[in-house]
C-alpha cells in the first residue's frame, strides 16, 4: 500500500479577516492546512484558525508586521517549524 501523500500547507498572509480569511476558509475546504497570517487582529485571526481546522484539520496562527523586514524573514521558518514545510504561499495582506 503507498504512503499517504504529505498534508499540503498554506501561509495566506493578511487572512485573519476579509479577502484573507475567504481564501483561507476555502483553501481549507480544500483540505489545505492553513497558516493564518495577521498583524494586529489577534481575536479574528483565532476565529479564522478554529475555523480552518474544522474543515481541514489543522491550522495555526501566525503574528507578524510585514512592514518590519526582521519579522518577515522570522515568518516562513516559523510556519515551516510547526508544519514541517510549506507548499504555497498567498500573499493577501494590505497596509
Amino acid at each position: 500500500m503507498p504512503a499517504a501523500a504529505p498534508a499540503r500547507v498554506v501561509l495566506v498572509t493578511g487572512s485573519a479577516k476579509r479577502l484573507g480569511r475567504e481564501i483561507a476558509l476555502a483553501l481549507a475546504r480544500d483540505g489545505w492546512q492553513v497558516a493564518v497570517h495577521y498583524r494586529d487582529s489577534v481575536e479574528d485571526a483565532h476565529r479564522t484558525t478554529a475555523q480552518c481546522a474544522q474543515l481541514s484539520g489543522k491550522s495555526e496562527s501566525f503574528r507578524a508586521n510585514l512592514a518590519n523586514e526582521t519579522a518577515v524573514r522570522r515568518l516562513l521558518p516559523a510556519v515551516i517549524q510547526h508544519f514541517g514545510h510549506v507548499d504555497a504561499v498567498v500573499n493577501s495582506a494590505s497596509t
